[in-house]
């Protein structure tokens, strides 16, 4: 008797081999029905699987009747109770009013076992009391490989499905940058053209008016190139001092009243580029509303490179990221969900797009950002790697 016990665990375990080879869900069934027939001798089973609510056939054994299995709700009979509760069953005589609702009249004795989370495998015999607690332990141990493999391809169709949707939204993205580049840039450019024409033929404020406009359109256009750009994931990172790249980008920012405190240790890995472009960006923002709170004290109008603001970039106190914060006027706390979106901005001069931009470069590096108050009571943008 344990001989024969021996033998079926290693033509089982043979049998499981192939299943955990298979690279289709269809595959997959198939060879754990003919596994469940040629080895636990189980002549009449299937494999149904859940879909949206639904417990639909997969594979049947050749013996079963051609209509012998049918679609069941996810709570319907035998099957249901099965997938809902994951413990196994038998039942030994089936009855005409029994609630395990037999595909089949002449079905008079059930198995029923869960296959993890995804479905139910289920054998019957027109004889009662064809299954046993042994029928049980090798129905479970076959299909735990099975549960197995199908969330392993699930898994994997799941990210295939997903690296396509990327793939369409970059190409998607790819067009609007040509469109952006080219159909938006070249009529602008026409336009400057013929302002300078313009210019030299009189002296009108009305001309300087166009000529901001046209500023305004070309840091709209940077910017949307910037949105389309940086929120593309990261795939090729390296080794970056988040204090050295502080101060590099700090002489990029036209701020010579202002002070960058670079207090940063940590090292992330990230794209260096877009990186850069978020310090840049971040330091703007401190700047120009320190520059906004000056104005709004003085009464007069103050150029954003004049604001004697000081910036701070450190690392959090965990270790898990880095902080940029300022000692200006700070964000109000039921604006701090507001302040990432596109377009927002309490300044009109502004695009809205900085914190955007800054926010896009943190989703593709996979990171978090959150704003909170600076202890000088201005703001703190809180970027956690880890």
């Amino acid at each position: 008797m344990e001989s024969g016990r021996e033998e079926t665990l290693k033509t089982l375990h043979a049998a499981a081999m192939e299943i955990q080879a298979c690279d289709t869900v269809e595959t997959a069934c198939e060879r754990t029905v003919a596994a469940a027939e040629d080895v636990l001798d189980l002549e009449m089973c299937s494999v149904i699987l859940h879909e949206d609510g639904w417990l639909e056939p997969v594979a049947s054994s050749s013996s079963a009747p051609a209509d012998g299995v049918r679609r069941v709700r996810a709570t319907q009979g035998l099957a249901g109770r099965t997938f809902q509760s994951g413990e196994s069953a038998t039942i030994d005589e089936i009855t005409a009013d029994d609630e395990s609702d037999p595909a089949k009249e002449f079905y008079r004795s059930g198995l029923s076992v869960p296959v993890g989370d995804v479905g139910v495998f289920q054998a019957v015999s027109a004889e009662t009391h064809a299954f046993d607690e042994r029928d049980v332990e090798f129905a479970e141990l076959l299909v735990a490989h099975t549960a197995r493999t199908v969330d392993r391809i699930q898994y994997e169709r799941a990210l295939e499905d997903r690296q396509a949707t990327l793939e369409r939204q970059n190409e998607r993205l790819e067009r609007f940058v040509d469109v952006v580049s080219h159909d938006l840039r070249n009529p602008l450019s026409v336009a400057m053209g013929e302002l300078e024409l313009a210019r030299a033929d009189c002296d009108s404020e009305h001309l300087d008016a166009v000529a901001h406009e046209h500023d305004r359109m070309t840091s709209l256009i940077e910017d949307l190139l910037s949105l389309a750009r940086d929120g593309r994931p990261v795939r090729d990172r390296e080794p970056v001092a988040i204090g050295a790249l502080a101060d590099s980008c700090w002489t990029h920012v036209d701020a010579p009243a202002a002070t960058l405190v670079v207090d940063a240790t940590l090292t992330v890995d990230a794209d260096r580029s877009r990186l850069s472009q978020l310090f840049e960006n971040l330091f703007r923002n401190s700047v120009e509303h320190s520059s906004t709170s000056s104005q709004t004290q003085s009464g007069n109008a103050v150029d954003h490179g004049s604001a004697d603001a000081t910036v701070t970039v450190g690392d959090l106190p965990d270790g898990g990221g880095f902080f940029v914060a300022d000692d200006g006027p700070g964000i109000a706390a039921a604006d701090r969900d507001s302040v990432f979106e596109r377009g927002y901005s309490t300044q009109t001069s502004g695009t809205g797009f900085g914190l955007a931009i800054v926010r896009e470069i943190v989703e593709a590096h996979d990171w978090d950002i959150a704003v909170t108050e600076s202890d000088a009571g201005g703001a703190r943008f809180e970027v956690r790697v880890a």
